[in-house]
């Protein structure tokens, strides 16, 4: 196992985002370090509620943690002369985790965000005093359009994108790696995030949910088709892994210079989860097959995508043929005896929190 980092301030992005959350969790377990939370200044109430339960469930960030308001996507990421001279005389470790995550979202702000603000934390870390480590978070969907394997050390192979969150996140990817030289870095890219593994807790219905949603609402009569072959691999990755192995590898010296992909070494297909799904919610097998390519030009129609409550940007990921190589990562966690759960051993979970509470999550309280 490698040498763990020193503990250093840190200034995490992205709160009060759900993964930012969980890994706020795991820090406060794994180091001692200050830790300062940019969210957005719209946001900064919530921010503190939820900075507030935390600390109900983990005394141990007690005096610890520092809200500040700003905006990643403007320059000195929107804080204060002052808070920014602060900042970079403490800081030592960010965590970059704030982007847009919408399929759908306009290209225009997708970039501002996810290109430009990646650029902004970049000209961060580089005006910090005494920098240590950028741990920046990005997706496996960097891969886009590919249907082979991708490997942690590719990612720009001459793809397509899907949407504009996955070009975005690309072009980011790509700027942080251009500048690792400079500045010490190591990359994460998780898979489709969902709900905790023990308690199929999760705070959004987004992604396969949107499936999981459609199948509940169908009339059980309804026979189910399956969306054109069915073989695609669908990586899901619960939440409570990807926050586990992203508090682990970003503290270890080794992984600097490394990317890692946080995804399901043995993902379901889209037949088997369907299926699985359908199973649990006491309903019959899929049958037949629709061509994919019909049943992204019905969710062009704004009626039938509202009817459905399925995103048409949400649906592709049922039907991409990426298989998504996680040695490295893999053996790295292995190490302190880490993996990710097959999904077929939690899926009941995540259902089972979907039907208790199949319009929307309840979101915590303080």
């Amino acid at each position: 196992m490698g040498t763990t980092l020193p503990d250093r301030p840190i200034l995490l992005t992205g709160f009060p985002g759900l993964l930012s959350e969980r890994l706020l969790g795991e820090l406060a377990e794994s180091t001692d370090a200050p830790l300062h939370l940019l969210c957005l200044e719209s946001t900064v109430d919530d921010a503190q509620r939820q900075l507030a339960r935390l600390q109900n469930q983990h005394p141990q960030l007690e005096g610890r943690c520092n809200v500040y308001g700003g905006d990643i996507s403007r320059d000195r990421l929107g804080l204060s002369e002052r808070e920014y001279d602060q900042l970079t005389e403490q800081v030592g470790v960010v965590w970059h985790l704030a982007a847009i995550y919408d399929l759908s979202v306009p290209q225009e702000i997708a970039y501002r965000v996810n290109v430009g603000g990646t650029a902004n934390v970049l000209d961060f870390c580089e005006d910090c005093e005494d920098f240590a480590r950028l741990n920046y978070v990005s997706t496996c969907y960097v891969a886009g359009d590919r249907t082979d394997r991708v490997y942690e050390d590719e990612l720009d192979v001459g793809q397509h994108h899907k949407n504009h969150y996955e070009a975005t996140k690309f072009w980011a990817e790509v700027e942080v790696q251009r500048r690792r030289d400079e500045i010490p870095t190591a990359i994460f890219r998780p898979a489709i995030v969902v709900g905790d593994s023990n308690t199929g807790a999760t705070g959004k219905y987004d992604g396969p949910y949107y499936v999981f949603r459609l199948l509940h609402r169908l009339p059980e009569w309804m026979p189910v088709p399956t969306v054109g072959r069915g073989d695609a691999p669908v990586n899901l990755v619960p939440i409570d892994f990807v926050a586990e192995a992203l508090a682990t590898l970003g503290r270890r010296e080794d992984t600097e210079g490394k990317v890692f992909q946080l995804a399901d070494p043995h993902p379901m297909t889209a037949r088997e989860i369907v299926d699985t799904v359908l199973e649990l919610m006491g309903r019959r097998p899929s049958m037949g097959q629709l061509p994919a390519s019909f049943v992204e030009r019905a969710l062009e129609n704004e009626t039938v995508e509202q009817w459905t409550g399925v995103p048409r940007e949400a649906l592709v990921y049922f039907n991409t043929g990426a298989r998504f190589d996680t040695t490295r990562a893999s053996d790295a966690l292995g190490e302190v005896g880490i993996e990710c759960p097959p999904l077929a051993g939690y899926l009941d979970r995540l259902i089972d929190f979907f039907l208790r509470y199949p319009d929307e999550p309840p979101q915590p309280s303080t």
